[in-house]
């Protein structure tokens, strides 16, 4: 029986993942299985680290302010162009 701890994390792992581990093994034999899990073990730990930082942001990520129709009338006060003015002559 396999120790609980090897066991894959999906119930059917990829048929490509079980290739490419059975490649490495077939060519490389127990060396090459150890360099491809400390390879794997670091690439995990950046891929992880990766998704954490991306749910961190979508966390962080406010909704948008509520418009205050107060603060949309002064604003357009404040820059609406004088319709009368000349852009041609200075005040």
């Amino acid at each position: 029986m396999m120790d609980p701890r090897l066991q894959p994390k999906t119930p059917e792992v990829d048929p490509m993942v079980t290739a490419a581990v059975k490649n490495v093994r077939d060519r490389f034999g127990a060396e090459g299985l150890r360099d491809l899990i400390a390879v794997a073990t670091m690439e995990l730990r950046t891929a992880e680290a990766a998704e954490q930082r991306l749910a961190s942001l979508s966390q962080q990520a406010p909704g948008p302010e509520p418009l205050d129709s107060a603060d949309t009338q002064a604003w357009l006060a404040y820059t609406e162009v004088d319709p009368d003015h000349d852009p041609n002559t200075r005040r």
